[in-house]
C-alpha cells in the first residue's frame, strides 16, 4: 500500500500503530532513544504487528516526514506493495566474536535464499549491530560474500553519546550484544544516499606506524600518535586526553569526496591511540598512504531540518 513513517518524542505503541499501520505490512523498522528500553519496544512491536518482520535499533536522533527529532522514536512500515520477500538473521555475541556472528548470519541467509538469483537491483540488505562491537569486521565479511550480492545499508546502533549500551532487536528479542541482518526482495525501484554530518578541516595527517588488527596507531606523521593528537586538539600532553575529548574530536578517513568518521577510544602505553574502528580503509594493506583529517562536527539535527532531501 505505502511506505508509512511516524515519529514521537515519547514511547506510545498506540500512536505508532496509528502512524504506520496499514494492510499487508511486511516490514517494520523502529529507531528509538535509550530510555525506551524500559518499555520493551521490540516485544511491543512484535505483538502489534504479528504479520510483519519487526526490527528495532537504539539511535541518537532520527528523521521522518514530520521532521527531525533528537530524543524519541522514529518508525516506518513497508507493505507487500513494496516488499515481496523478507529474510532475517539475528545473532548475538558480537562483542567477543564479531566475525563468528557475521559468518553465522551469512550462512543462515544463504540458506534462506538458496535457489534465488540475487539481483542487486531487486534485493536490498539492512544490517544493524551493537555499537560497541567491532562492526567493521562484520561489514567486511558481508562486503566480501559473493553469495549475497547486494548493497547492505545500516550500521551501528547508538546511545545518547555515553558509549555504554546500545540495542538491536528482532522477533520478540532485544539484545545489547546483537547483530540483525535483513534481506528484502523489493517490488519497487529503490535508492539510498550517504550523507555525512562532518566536514574535514585543514589539519590532515598520515598514520605512519600502526598495529592493524588491534586498531592502534602508534605514530602519526612520524611522531607518537597520542602526542600529535593532543597537540592537534589543543591539549597540554597525551596524559590529559580523556574520553570526553576523544568523543568531541573524531578524525575523518577521506575517501574521494566522502568523510568516514573514526573515533579514538583510548591512549595505549602513553604513546599510541586505539580507535573503535579501522582507520585505514580498504587500502590498509597496501603501500598507499591513507590521509586522515581532524573534522568539524555539524549539528545533524539542524542539518536534517535544513536539507531533508539529502537524508534518506
Amino acid at each position: 500500500m505505502a511506505v508509512k513513517v511516524t515519529s514521537l518524542r515519547e514511547w506510545d505503541i498506540n500512536e505508532i500503530i496509528n502512524g504506520i499501520g496499514q494492510p499487508g505490512i511486511k516490514v517494520v523498522i523502529c529507531f528509538f532513544s535509550s530510555f525506551v528500553e524500559q518499555y520493551n519496544p521490540q516485544k511491543a512491536l512484535a505483538s502489534a504487528f504479528p504479520e510483519a518482520e519487526c526490527i528495532s535499533v537504539s539511535m541518537y536522533g532520527g528523521w521522518c516526514s514530520d521532521g527531525a527529532i533528537e530524543i524519541g522514536v522514529a518508525a516506518m512500515s513497508l507493505s507487500a506493495d513494496e516488499v515481496d520477500e523478507t529474510h532475517i538473521s539475528f545473532q548475538e555475541g558480537v562483542k567477543e566474536e564479531p566475525i563468528r556472528a557475521a559468518h553465522a548470519a551469512i550462512a543462515e541467509l544463504r540458506h534462506k535464499t538458496a535457489g534465488q538469483k540475487i539481483n542487486p537491483d531487486e534485493y536490498l540488505g539492512l544490517i544493524f549491530f551493537d555499537g560497541l562491537c567491532m562492526g567493521e569486521l562484520i561489514m567486511k565479511e558481508f562486503t566480501m560474500e559473493p553469495g549475497l550480492n547486494m548493497a547492505f545499508i545500516g550500521g551501528a546502533a547508538a546511545d545518547e553519546k555515553t558509549h555504554s549500551r546500545t540495542l538491536v532487536g528482532a522477533g520478540d528479542r532485544l539484545s545489547p550484544d546483537g547483530l540483525i541482518v535483513a534481506i528484502l526482495k523489493m517490488r519497487i525501484p529503490f535508492f539510498f544516499n550517504h550523507y555525512v554530518h562532518y566536514l574535514p578541516t585543514s589539519k590532515s595527517f598520515v598514520i605512519t606506524r600502526v598495529e592493524i588488527m588491534h586498531r592502534i596507531a602508534w605514530e602519526i606523521n612520524g611522531e607518537p600518535a597520542a602526542d600529535f593528537y593532543a597537540r592537534a586538539v589543543g591539549v597540554d600532553g597525551a596524559d590529559k586526553l580523556t574520553e570526553a575529548i576523544f568523543a568531541k574530536n573524531p578524525v575523518g578517513l577521506l575517501l574521494g569526496d566522502s568523510v568516514y568518521v573514526r573515533s579514538p577510544d583510548c591512549v595505549v602505553d602513553g604513546k599510541g591511540i586505539k580507535f573503535y574502528g579501522f582507520c585505514w580503509g580498504t587500502a590498509f594493506m597496501s603501500a598507499v598512504p591513507i590521509v586522515l583529517s581532524m573534522v568539524r562536527v555539524l549539528n545533524f539535527i539542524v542539518t536534517l531540518r535544513r536539507e531533508p532531501e539529502s537524508s534518506f
